[in-house]
């Protein structure tokens, strides 16, 4: 997703560091960028700013089981490792490392994807121990693993359909085929299960039928992308284009019919004090979040500019900022999780978070 504070489309960014000359480490640093805050306002959009309360089913969180502590425990760990990541970017950029902070930004937006999960989980964990709340109770899908699925498949194309030819490498390949194949077989498995559990006739076809589209859809693009492999030129890399769209549309029926309420089983139910412990831990964790948006999009800027740019000193002098609101969001998500609530996180009555 292009930067929504850099007033470029990302065609027209390309052109000008093409012609600014900029190094090839700061146009991947500035693909990163784009990538990590997409992804992270995806997972935030739907985790935290949802209105629903469901508990977050992936292998990284199955260890917690219905243990609040384990999972508060793991989420004040990881937040010291955050803090680290900070500091660790801000050093290599201070270098000049390019690359590096590429790698260590990559690894921390990972590491913000899996402390939205987990405090998303914690918050539910917590909530549910309340008195007189009704727990959620699993669908045929789950909504936020195959959103999830579809995020990452678009990622993948757009980056055939953005990248010029000669940043198509074979390591760049590898790594959009893999992702592609790793998400739809993730998708594949939730729909071939629906189907099997469904007891709708036309839903357990349909499921079938969408299943078949998309891997006829994954094979044809696959063979795109081996042949632009082998055989690089414009002819093969717009064949690339053509059939991603091909997925992208077919990856999107699919997921836009297993989201249906009917196939999404029941959130839970809270009473007031419930839903105060879940916002305060919630708000903890978009503060986070909110932090290490504004950090990606300063490293964005700084990349996207030259050092001698009147705007740099105004830009680092952000980034510090940033990196001090990142340790600032920590500590106020762990407080809210050994407090069960936090003044500073919660939002006055009727107001809701944004």
């Amino acid at each position: 997703m292009a930067s929504s504070g850099s007033g470029k489309s990302t065609s027209d960014v390309s052109s000008h560091l093409s012609s600014s000359g900029i190094s090839q480490h700061r146009k991947k640093l500035i693909s990163i960028c784009d990538q990590c805050k997409s992804k992270v306002q995806l997972v935030a959009d739907l985790l935290l700013l949802s209105s629903e309360t469901r508990p977050v089913n992936t292998e990284s969180l199955s260890v917690f089981g219905e243990s609040f502590e384990k999972c508060r425990d793991t989420i004040i760990a990881r937040t010291k490792g955050l803090s680290i990541l900070t500091h660790d970017v801000q050093s290599q950029l201070n270098m000049g490392k390019f690359g590096e902070v590429g790698e260590s930004l990559l690894e921390l937006g990972d590491l913000v994807v899996s402390l939205t999960e987990c405090s998303a989980h914690a918050a539910y964990l917590a909530a549910v121990e309340t008195p007189g709340t009704q727990p959620a109770l699993p669908g045929l899908v789950d909504r936020y693993k195959v959103i999830r699925c579809r995020h990452e498949v678009e990622q993948s194309c757009a980056i055939l359909k953005t990248s010029s030819l000669g940043d198509l490498t074979p390591q760049v390949l590898l790594e959009v085929s893999q992702n592609i194949s790793r998400n739809l077989k993730t998708l594949t498995d939730v729909c071939v299960l629906a189907s099997d559990k469904s007891k709708e006739k036309f839903a357990k076809e349909q499921f079938k039928l969408s299943i078949k589209c998309i891997s006829t859809s994954a094979t044809a693009l696959l063979a795109c992308v081996k042949e632009v492999k082998s055989s690089p030129s414009e002819l093969t890399r717009n064949r690339c284009v053509l059939f991603s769209g091909a997925l992208v549309q077919s990856v999107n029926a699919l997921v836009g019919f297993a989201t249906e309420p009917q196939f999404l089983g029941r959130a839970a139910t809270m009473n007031q004090e419930g839903k105060a412990v879940q916002t305060a831990i919630l708000g903890g964790a978009m503060s986070v979040v909110s932090a290490c948006v504004l950090l990606t999009q300063r490293l964005r800027d700084i990349a996207q500019h030259p050092e001698n740019s009147s705007k740099m000193p105004d830009y680092r002098e952000r980034l510090r900022n940033s990196a001090c609101a990142v340790s600032d969001g920590c500590n106020l998500l762990s407080q809210a999780l050994r407090e069960r609530s936090s003044p500073r996180t919660l939002p006055p009555v009727n107001i809701q978070i944004l």
